[in-house]
């Protein structure tokens, strides 16, 4: 398999390039801003054939992403059922499955960051989106819902196997990658073990905090 991590440094927005080696199909999960060029670099360098440009959730503003990058490669724009996007993107729910080349992607409705959020299922790995973005919740945006959260996380992702990988939209306190394990005791000790007192802490906490996973530290580096 090909797997490359792509981080706008600004931001600090994570994407992923993902492919099957054997058939050059490939797919990229939340393409960050202004990275477009690199992106068609990289499938370029190794003669991929960009099948999708998966998003995991869109904000209101940002509604056409992934139009340009995907006018270009001749990839189909894929998002969540709720997204509220263009009309010519594919609409996944929980589920569904992408297939590029002999892999596949399984879509699992994540909710909570935004009312569309899906997180992608790969072999080992989840690619999660801002699931873990306690600040958007905190901000008390109109697309954040702390209760659908809490349920998202205890009732999806918490559930998964201990070893699989989470990949994130943004680092986790400078890291690219955690794992269920670590993210499952990490949310018990910060927000106690059932959903009321989540919703509490979600109620105290103030606009700007930074992301959680605020107990960890230390880049744990790309896995591939």
């Amino acid at each position: 398999m090909y797997f490359r991590l792509i981080e706008e440094p600004r931001s600090g927005a994570l994407g992923y390039l993902l492919a099957d080696p054997r058939t050059l199909d490939a797919v990229v999960i939340d393409p960050p801003a202004g990275q477009d060029a690199l992106i068609r670099a990289l499938l370029a360098e190794r003669e991929l054939r960009l099948c999708y440009v998966a998003r995991t959730h869109v904000h209101q503003p940002d509604l056409a992403g992934c139009a340009a990058l995907c006018a270009r490669s001749g990839a189909v724009c894929v998002s969540g059922t709720m997204a509220g996007v263009a009309a010519d993107v594919l609409r996944v729910g929980h589920g569904g499955t992408l297939a590029f080349g002999d892999e596949v992607l399984h879509v699992l409705a994540t909710p909570g960051h935004t009312p569309g959020c899906i997180s992608y299922r790969w072999r080992d790995r989840l690619f999660c989106g801002d699931v873990f973005d306690m600040g958007g919740c905190a901000a008390g945006d109109g697309e954040a819902d702390p209760g659908v959260l809490y349920d998202t996380l205890t009732q999806r992702v918490f559930t998964l196997p201990g070893e699989t990988l989470l990949f994130p939209a943004h680092r986790l306190q400078g890291r690219t990658v955690s794992c269920v394990t670590e993210e499952r005791g990490r949310y018990a000790r910060a927000f106690g073990t059932s959903r009321e007192s989540f919703l509490t802490a979600m109620a105290i906490r103030q606009p700007g905090q930074t992301r959680t996973a605020e107990e960890g530290g230390g880049d744990a580096g790309e896995a591939g």
